[in-house]
């Protein structure tokens, strides 16, 4: 991988919703993308926690249980803790906390989403800013692999605690 970035689409999350689709931006011109989610918030103080699905060709959010993942959680007071799960319909869980007033942000890369006889393989890393009696900072390495040899064109950023997202800002950028 050589490691040249170019922009396919950015945008700004500013709207109170729970999931946004990002679509088409997964074509033929790149094997390999960069996914970056920055300065994300959600309304309100309970924490949550950010997920990732990716969008079939047709244009339909991948439901099934089709999703691998493991990630190695790193708190700065708590002891590191691996996690992992298989055959899950949640996406990847990319264990980023939002916890208010603090953001959180990611870095995943996405590998041959567009190629309909390849699996889609995923590798991130991310921080944030928690609370839990005392103010923490966590970090996750995470990889995932949705199972279908299908053409993806796209993805969707869901949250489980029915936090709306109310602001950030997430970029996609092709790998040359």
């Amino acid at each position: 991988m050589a490691g040249n970035l170019e922009l396919v689409n950015s945008f700004e999350v500013t709207s109170s919703t729970s999931s946004f689709d990002v679509d088409n931006v997964f074509s033929a011109d790149y094997d390999v993308y960069c996914l970056s989610l920055t300065n994300f918030e959600t309304v309100g103080t309970t924490q949550t926690r950010i997920y990732l699905r990716f969008i079939d060709s047709t244009g339909t959010v991948i439901t099934g249980s089709t999703y691998d993942y493991a990630y190695l959680r790193m708190d700065s007071i708590r002891a590191f803790e691996e996690t992992k799960n298989t055959n899950t319909t949640a996406g990847f869980d990319y264990n980023l906390i939002d916890k208010s007033p603090t953001g959180a942000g990611l870095i995943s890369y996405i590998y041959n989403p567009y190629n309909a006889s390849s699996y889609t393989f995923s590798n991130w890393q991310n921080v944030s800013v928690w609370q839990a009696g005392t103010l923490e900072t966590r970090g996750t390495k995470g990889i995932g692999v949705e199972k279908t040899a299908q053409s993806i064109r796209g993805f969707q950023i869901y949250e489980i605690n029915t936090r709306p997202f109310d602001k950030g800002r997430v970029s996609v950028y092709g790998v040359k």
